[in-house]
C-alpha cells in the first residue's frame, strides 16, 4: 500500500497519528485529533517493578490490551486487520496520544491479543515488594478503559483479598480513592464489609500494635468517609439494607478499632468520643443481625457459608464487649448495647460450633474460628 494510501486507512483518527518511511528522510504525516483519547485521557502509565517478567507483561498489556481502546475504529482496523501487517512493518504509523508516541504494531486477536481477566491476575500474582503493588491502580484503571467490567463484586472481592493477603492494604484505599478510574466502588454491602474486615485484620494480625491500631482506624474512617461519596454509596437517601453505611459490620468495626485503643492505650477512657460516638450509630442502624441466609438445608453446613459469616460478625460483637468496658454501665447506650449484643452472641456461638465441628472433621484453619477463639474465646 502506498503512503498515501495507508494514511487515508486512518485518517479522521481519534489521535494524532503519523506514518513514516525508514531511512534519514522521514516524512510525517499528521492526522485529526479528535474525541477518544481526549476522552479517555493518556494511557495509565507503569513504574519499574522487581521483576523482568512483570515489567513485560505490563508493558504487552499496555501495548496490546489499553492501547486499542484509545483508538479510533478505524485504527483498530489497521492493527488488527492481516492486510494492514506488512505495511505497519514497513511504513512505520506513529500514534501520538497525550504527547506520548506508540508505534502501532499488527495484532492477531486469535493468538496475540491477551486475555483480560487472566492477563490482570497473572500481573497481581507477580506483584511481590510495594513498588511492583503501587502499579495496581493504573493497572485496574487501564483495564477499565479497555472495557474490562472491574467494579463487579467477584471481581473487587478477589482483588482486596490478594492484597489483603500481600499486606499492602494502603493499595486498597488508592484504588477506592480512584474509585471513578479503577471500578473499586463503595457500593455493595458485602465488599464495603470484606474493605473493613481487610483492615481490622491487619491490626489483629499484630495484635492491636498501638501503630497499627492508630492507622487501621484511621483507616477505616476514611473508609466510612468515602461511602459517603457519590462514586461510592452516597446519596441523600439511604437505601436501606442495601446500602453499607449502614451495615451493622461496617459500624460495628469502627466500634471495636475505638474501644481497643481506649481500653488498651488510653486506661479504659474515651477521650476523643469515639467510643460512644460508634456506639449510638450502631445502635442507630435500622438493620438487625441476620443470622446466615441459605438457599437449601445443606448450605447452612458449608464452610463457604459459615465462615465469612463468623469472621464478619466476630469483631462486631467483640467492639461491643470492649465498649462496655469504657462506657458508663448505666448509660443507656451501655444498656442498649448489652441488650444487642445478647442477641448477637446467641448468632456468633451458634455459628462457630458449627464452624468448628466441621473444620475439626477436615482438618482446616479458618479466619472466623481464628478470630473467635482470640477474640471471644
Amino acid at each position: 500500500m502506498s503512503r498515501r494510501g495507508l494514511g487515508n486507512a486512518f485518517r479522521c483518527c481519534d489521535c494524532a497519528v503519523n506514518s513514516s518511511t525508514r531511512g534519514p528522510a522521514i516524512h510525517r504525516r499528521n492526522f485529526t485529533s479528535s474525541l477518544s483519547w481526549r476522552r479517555h485521557g493518556a494511557i495509565p502509565q507503569f513504574t519499574e517493578t522487581s521483576s523482568a517478567e512483570l515489567n513485560d507483561l505490563l508493558s504487552e498489556i499496555r501495548q496490546k490490551i489499553m492501547l486499542p481502546s484509545h483508538l479510533s475504529s478505524k485504527h483498530q482496523k489497521l492493527i488488527y486487520k492481516k492486510r494492514y501487517e506488512n505495511e505497519l512493518l514497513t511504513e512505520p504509523v506513529i500514534a501520538t496520544i497525550a504527547n506520548e508516541d506508540f508505534q502501532l504494531q499488527h495484532i492477531d486477536r486469535t493468538k496475540d491479543l491477551p486475555n483480560h481477566k487472566k492477563a490482570l491476575f497473572k500481573a497481581i500474582s507477580l506483584m511481590k515488594e510495594k513498588k511492583d503493588w503501587g502499579n495496581l491502580p493504573n493497572l485496574l484503571a487501564g483495564m477499565k478503559l479497555a472495557g474490562m467490567n472491574t467494579s463487579g463484586l467477584s471481581m473487587k472481592n478477589r482483588i482486596v483479598s490478594l492484597v489483603r493477603q500481600a499486606g499492602r492494604h494502603e493499595v486498597i484505599l488508592e484504588c477506592l480513592l480512584r474509585a471513578e478510574d479503577t471500578g473499586m466502588q463503595l457500593k455493595e454491602p458485602v465488599f464495603a464489609t470484606m474493605v473493613m474486615l481487610a483492615i481490622q485484620q491487619r491490626a489483629f494480625d499484630t495484635d492491636w500494635h498501638e501503630h497499627e491500631l492508630a492507622k487501621a482506624l484511621k483507616w477505616a474512617e476514611l473508609v466510612v468517609v468515602m461511602m459517603e461519596e457519590p462514586k461510592h454509596a452516597g446519596s441523600r437517601v439511604l437505601a436501606g439494607k442495601d446500602d453499607p453505611r449502614l451495615q451493622p459490620q461496617v459500624i460495628g468495626i469502627l466500634l471495636e478499632l475505638a474501644s481497643i485503643k481506649a481500653v488498651k492505650y488510653l486506661e479504659g477512657r474515651d477521650v476523643d468520643g469515639k467510643v460512644a460516638e460508634y456506639s449510638t450509630r450502631l445502635l442507630g442502624t435500622p438493620l438487625d443481625f441476620e443470622p446466615l441466609a441459605y438457599e437449601s438445608e445443606h448450605a447452612y453446613e458449608s464452610e463457604y457459608a459459615l465462615n465469612p459469616w463468623l469472621w464478619a460478625h466476630v469483631p462486631v460483637l467483640h467492639g461491643m464487649y470492649e465498649a462496655l468496658k469504657v462506657l458508663d454501665p448505666s448509660s443507656p447506650v451501655a444498656e442498649g448495647l448489652r441488650t444487642k449484643s445478647e442477641v448477637l452472641d446467641s448468632m456468633v456461638s451458634t455459628t462457630y460450633e458449627k464452624l468448628a465441628d466441621l473444620a475439626s472433621k477436615e482438618n482446616k484453619s479458618l479466619i472466623g474460628l481464628k478470630m473467635y477463639e482470640k477474640l471471644l474465646g
